[in-house]
């Protein structure tokens, strides 16, 4: 009598079912990661480095996530012999870039609740959009003398800044590790306040 063969929990001949420990692995990660990003949205949403810190650790989880779920894949063709170690090398690389910053982020945690910024004044020498295709055009980075600051989350769009800062004097308070700004303002408008 011929055994049968085992079936497959997933029904799809292009994964193999992880065993108990990585499943267990992978399902603990996508509940820190989803847990992360509901922290960034609500609980520390008054915090800047709290939330941007849960949304980057959120997409560093979900990176290795994706990672792990890959290296399940069955590799029979060309084809996917060649893109499955594309994906997870490219995974492995965004989840360490995103952890870098996360903790970066957390190096940041005393100085911004002290108060204790750097300041770089000055004309940008260069302006990064994210090149949103769909709706408004966002700042991704200002470069003033040399030094890249993220912008991302304060939300300026490529309008007002069209409208309102092109080519004039920025002063941008920024955190020292990460270098997330956590305030951008013209220098004339404070010299006209300070007279």
């Amino acid at each position: 009598m011929a055994k049968r063969k085992k079936q497959r929990i997933t029904g799809s001949r292009n994964f193999h079912t992880p065993k108990l420990i990585p499943l267990l692995f992978m399902i603990f990660i996508l509940f820190v990661s989803a847990l992360s990003l509901f922290l960034s949205s609500t609980i520390f949403k008054e915090h800047l480095v709290l939330s941007e810190a849960s949304l980057w650790l959120a997409m560093s989880l979900l990176s290795l996530f994706i990672a792990l779920v890959t290296l399940h894949s069955r590799m029979d063709h060309v084809m996917e012999k060649v893109l499955v170690p594309i994906v997870i090398i490219g995974s492995l690389v965004c989840s360490g870039t995103f952890a870098l910053t996360t903790f970066q982020l957390f190096s940041d945690k005393r100085n911004y609740e002290d108060h204790e910024f750097k300041i770089s004044e000055g004309v940008p020498s260069e302006i990064s959009f994210d090149g949103s295709k769909y709706g408004e055009d966002y700042i991704s980075s200002i470069t003033i003398h040399g030094v890249e600051i993220k912008v991302a989350h304060l939300n300026i769009t490529r309008t007002d800044y069209l409208q309102e800062l092109k080519n004039k004097p920025l002063k941008l308070q920024y955190l020292p590790h990460s270098r997330f700004a956590v305030a951008v303002t013209l220098v004339i408008e404070e010299e006209v306040q300070k007279q």
